[in-house]
């Protein structure tokens, strides 16, 4: 029942701002439609954008951190194996 009612009083909302803008915006309406959608692409974008940034942040510092792993299990197999050559460490 609520949901009826939110749909009824949705479709007044949205039939009262139709005639209001198309009573005093007249024919101006497209460019004024026109507008309302640029600004929200570009609000969308900037939000996109921002998004974007973060995740790329993050995955350097994942790489970067993934390197460090990779370059310090190379140093301890190539200590093992100069150990091992010079007979130092254990057979």
């Amino acid at each position: 029942m609520r949901d009826r009612f939110a749909l009824i009083l949705c479709a007044g909302i949205c039939s009262v701002a139709a005639w209001a803008s198309w009573r005093w915006w007249g024919e101006h309406i497209t460019l004024a439609v026109l507008v309302l959608l640029l600004a929200a692409y570009a609000v969308d974008n900037f939000q996109l954008r921002k998004q974007v940034r973060g995740l790329l942040a993050e995955r350097d510092r994942r790489e970067r951190g993934e390197r460090k792993r990779a370059l310090f299990r190379v140093m301890q197999s190539l200590l093992a194996v100069r150990e091992k050559k010079a007979g130092t460490g254990p057979a």
